[in-house]
């Protein structure tokens, strides 16, 4: 019975090997068609000049391994306004001279299509802005919440991404360490990357200000992404087991990070490595959050009043999903096993990087030691009846 304790030894000593990170590193195909709805109301102060909304919609959008495409959209107003324009991810209505009470609703039917089928990226660091047009030094530059000068998230990002030559390694080393030791937490009431840095607790914004900071602090481009989110359960199969997690529908933010050889690169820091799944429907892009329209009022007034009262309500259903995501990894908080770019991407090995090892390790060998585990307790059990007999 001794070979029988040691084995279970073994295998206890593995077990805390798993850490507590949840990130997902996947290839295939996701595709939803989604059916949203969304009602404002908005409660205008007498005497207002000019109320001016700003009203974020899904628009078309071709990312590398994601697109949206808008397949239907219609938006009704209670008084229609004098000027309407497309602003950066939504419409902007104004009204001269507005009632007292206004109020739009939005119908739309659209379609998320996600491909992961490896980066295969040859983008070293530093990254080169080869593109100027496109404006990437705005997304390399610090920001209002994703302050990537701060000494703590400098010296973090320099640790994290020491001696690595290619981008695609550094970012995940990046994105796996905020998935792996940021805490979810929805009542904090900061969001920026320096709080969030010390605090290692907050909501999708701290995770996304926090990895901007850390990824611009490396001198790689990222942008902050808001939109909306599916509610469900996402369950993807791997080799040996499947992995399910879930999504509370809402409003929400993620990442993208730029690729000169590939664009930009849709990544998600709570959940997973290089894509995010077709439960994210995308709107509006900037900087940080502070860069977009103010995702919860979206009013301004001139004249005796401030602000304009706004009363709200969304509803999104996926009417159709096909899913054929498989697990190449996942990840824990410990130091035990290289994941290299080819894991995360399912491209060429470049880079090795410590990221995290139990789970993998059970992944990998938890059927040979349950076998051994099963026939040296058989053993075992034989033995002891001889002794018996």
């Amino acid at each position: 019975m001794k070979f029988t304790a040691y084995a279970l030894i073994a295998v206890a000593f593995l077990m805390p090997l798993q850490g507590f990170g949840t990130t997902l590193l996947c290839h295939g195909t996701m595709a939803s068609t989604v059916h949203y709805t969304e009602m404002r109301e908005v409660a205008v102060p007498q005497k207002s000049l000019k109320v001016v909304l700003e009203i974020p919609t899904a628009f078309n959008a071709t990312l590398f391994g994601y697109s949206e495409r808008v397949r239907s959209f219609a938006i009704h107003y209670s008084k229609q306004p004098d000027e309407v324009v497309a602003n950066n991810g939504g419409i902007r209505a104004t009204w001269v001279n507005p009632p007292q009470r206004l109020s739009y609703a939005i119908d739309a039917s659209l379609s998320v299509d996600v491909r992961v089928n490896g980066l295969n990226s040859e983008s070293q660091l530093p990254v080169k802005q080869t593109i100027v047009g496109e404006g990437i030094g705005k997304y390399l530059a610090p920001s209002k919440y994703a302050q990537s000068k701060d000494r703590d998230v400098k010296r973090l990002a320099k640790a994290l991404v020491n001696n690595t030559r290619y981008e695609s390694a550094a970012v995940a080393a990046l994105m796996l360490w905020v998935s792996d030791n940021i805490k979810y937490d929805s009542n904090v009431a900061r969001h920026d990357a320096t709080w969030t840095l010390h605090n290692k607790k907050g909501t999708c914004e701290n995770y996304a200000h926090l990895s901007l900071a850390l990824l611009r602090s490396a001198g790689i481009p990222a942008r902050y992404v808001s939109g909306f989110l599916m509610g469900g359960d996402v369950k993807i199969d791997g080799d040996l087991t499947s992995y399910e997690y879930r999504w509370d529908a809402g409003p929400h933010s993620w990442i993208e990070v730029y690729y000169p050889d590939r664009g930009w690169v849709p990544y998600e820091p709570q959940k997973t490595l290089g894509f995010v799944d077709s439960d994210h429907v995308r709107e509006s892009v900037g900087a940080d959050s502070a860069d977009l329209p103010n995702r919860l009022i979206y009013t301004y007034t001139t004249g005796d009043a401030a602000s304009a009262a706004i009363k709200e309500s969304a509803q999104a259903t996926i009417t159709h999903q096909d899913s054929s995501l498989q697990i190449i990894q996942t990840s824990a908080a410990s130091r035990h096993v290289m994941i290299s770019q080819q894991m995360a991407h399912g491209g060429v090995l470049n880079d090795r990087m410590s990221s995290f090892g139990g789970e993998a390790l059970l992944n990998e060998y938890g059927v040979p030691i349950a076998v051994v585990v099963a026939v040296m307790a058989s053993c075992g059990f034989l033995f002891a009846r001889k002794k018996r007999h």
